[in-house]
């Protein structure tokens, strides 16, 4: 086994690529409500960071294509990689989206009291 300082590796090769690994921030509420849609809140998540795609994909352990059919929206972002995306982005702009459109996606009591109502009334 190499060493080198208190780099280890059984290979023998140096490993130069330093990873810092920096806490998730908030995104401003002006710009989540901006957002369309969880592939455009990664997408501007990664190009605001300067984060590249096989930055990302290595973080995350998926393939490039992977992440990048996530980002065009070819493919849906799994609620499982929500946290590591937001990780490897450094930004929470991908969870904040998920977390409001599932707040706005559930039914107030009213409308839920109404909707029942209605369909009573049909019968």
């Amino acid at each position: 086994m190499e060493s080198i300082g208190n780099l280890k590796d059984p290979l023998g090769s140096l490993h130069l690529g330093i990873s810092v690994k920096r806490k998730p921030k908030d995104a401003p509420t002006k710009l989540l409500r901006q957002i369309e849609s969880p592939d455009q809140a990664l997408a501007v998540a990664m190009k605001a960071g300067d984060h590249k795609l096989a930055t990302v994909a290595a973080v995350i352990g998926k393939s490039e294509s992977y992440v990048s059919r996530m980002r065009t929206g070819a493919r849906r972002i799994p609620r499982r990689l929500v946290t590591p995306l937001c990780e490897a982005t450094e930004s929470n702009l991908l969870r904040q989206y998920m977390e409001l459109q599932a707040a706005l996606d559930t039914p107030c009591p009213r409308s839920e009291v109404a909707r029942l109502a209605g369909m009573l009334r049909t019968h």
